[in-house]
């Protein structure tokens, strides 16, 4: 003889049964929302990218319609309201970016770079070391050029040497932080190191106007009339119009009279 259930038993189960059954869908709903909100932050920060603000806003706004609370949604979104000068805003998106994630080690460095720009210097060196701290994400040589960068406008030079030497050991070419150590060599008075550095920016990068300058300065102060006429050279033909050729002509009418 089958044995029955008692009433409230049965009801209980029932009830389980049809939780789990709810959460199931419910689950697959919240699922199919992520893979739209990724979608649409990759092809806003594709567009943000290349220069379309307005597309991109479009995309980030519908990647926040699915899900409000994405972190990298967010932080792209702050990037943008960045570019668009809209500044509270952007710090309003940075900060619920990184509540929502406090591990986002792109919203951090994001927001590092937004803050040193904004003149909070200690502030946006604490989010750099956080996004510089997490060994997986693919950036941290730049997070540490970028740490430098910001404590040059201290001005703190030694502390801003450590990083950009960081960053040379993560990536022995990266054009920025040896520009840096460059220029930092040169103001110590390091003038070989200096020359060393410029001329391995050269092996990684293409030709900029302030190098060029910087090239220039160095080799005019080792007393190379050859090599400083051939930097010369090169700013005034490839960026007749920069701030950098004038600066040039000006230092050339100082040093005739």
């Amino acid at each position: 003889m089958k044995r029955r259930l008692p009433n409230a038993v049965a009801v209980l189960l029932i009830l389980v049964l049809a939780g789990c059954a709810s959460s199931t869908e419910r689950q697959e709903q919240t699922d199919k929302r992520d893979r739209r909100a990724e979608t649409h932050v990759m092809l806003g920060a594709s567009y943000l990218q290349r220069g379309q603000l307005e597309v991109a806003k479009e995309e980030l706004d519908k990647a926040l319609s699915e899900v409000p609370d994405h972190s990298q949604a967010n932080n792209i979104m702050a990037v943008l309201q960045w570019r668009l000068k809209k500044y509270d805003e952007a710090d309003r998106l940075f900060r619920k970016a990184l509540d929502k994630d406090a591990g986002n080690s792109s919203a951090h460095h994001n927001y590092g770079a937004f803050l040193c720009e904004r003149g909070k210097l200690d502030e946006g060196v604490k989010h750099f070391d956080t996004a510089a701290g997490n060994a997986l994400y693919p950036y941290t040589a730049e997070v540490n050029l970028n740490a430098g960068v910001c404590l040059m406008k201290k001005p703190a030079p030694v502390a801003a040497e450590k990083y950009f030497r960081e960053a040379l050991r993560i990536n022995p070419r990266l054009p920025g932080a040896l520009y840096q150590m460059a220029r930092l060599s040169l103001d110590s008075g390091k003038n070989l190191s200096a020359r060393a550095f410029i001329e391995r920016y050269f092996q990684s990068a293409e030709d900029a106007p302030d190098a060029l300058l910087l090239a220039v300065r160095i080799e005019h102060v080792l007393g190379n009339k050859n090599a400083e006429a051939s930097y010369a050279l090169r700013l005034r033909n490839k960026f007749p119009d920069s701030p950098e050729a004038g600066q040039l002509q000006t230092a050339l009418k100082t040093r005739k009279k």
